[in-house]
């Protein structure tokens, strides 16, 4: 009954907690997509979080290399193409999002007529870089 009263009280007379509008604050959403299915992320040991947005010029790509950490992207422009050493081929256009994650080698490839724009969110290890450079696998035939 104490309980009660007390949790009453601190919600107000309606039973509603009250919030206060944020002022003199702006929010600009950048990027947004969706997952092809839904993700079930585990991560480890992070301790950072780098946030960028990535460019790739027609013809251009971002070399094969992995992450030590997971990646979130977001396709806001354009379409990536990825090719991973697997030998597999996505396709991810403006709208989708992806993660990634391992030790699979991979390179995105802009294979369009206009810039492809990405919005990145890493997370990593404590003192570990964005990526590791890899080569190009001699096995796949794109």
């Amino acid at each position: 009954m104490v309980a009660a009263a007390l949790i009453a009280g601190l919600l107000g007379a309606g039973g509603v907690a009250s919030a206060s509008p944020g002022t003199k604050i702006t929010a600009q959403t950048t990027a947004e997509g969706r997952f092809v299915k839904p993700q079930n992320v585990k991560v480890k040991n992070v301790t950072r979080v780098v946030e960028q947005t990535l460019t790739i010029q027609p013809g251009g790509s971002t070399g094969w290399h992995v992450h030590p950490g997971i990646v979130f992207l977001t396709v806001a422009k354009g379409t990536i193409t990825r090719r991973s050493a697997d030998c597999k081929v996505e396709t991810f256009p403006a709208g989708s999002s992806f993660i990634k994650q391992g030790d699979l080698p991979l390179d995105g490839v802009n294979l369009g007529t206009e810039p492809i724009e990405l919005h990145l969110t890493y997370l990593l290890p404590e003192g570990a870089p964005l990526r590791y450079e890899r080569s190009a696998p001699t096995w796949c035939k794109f």
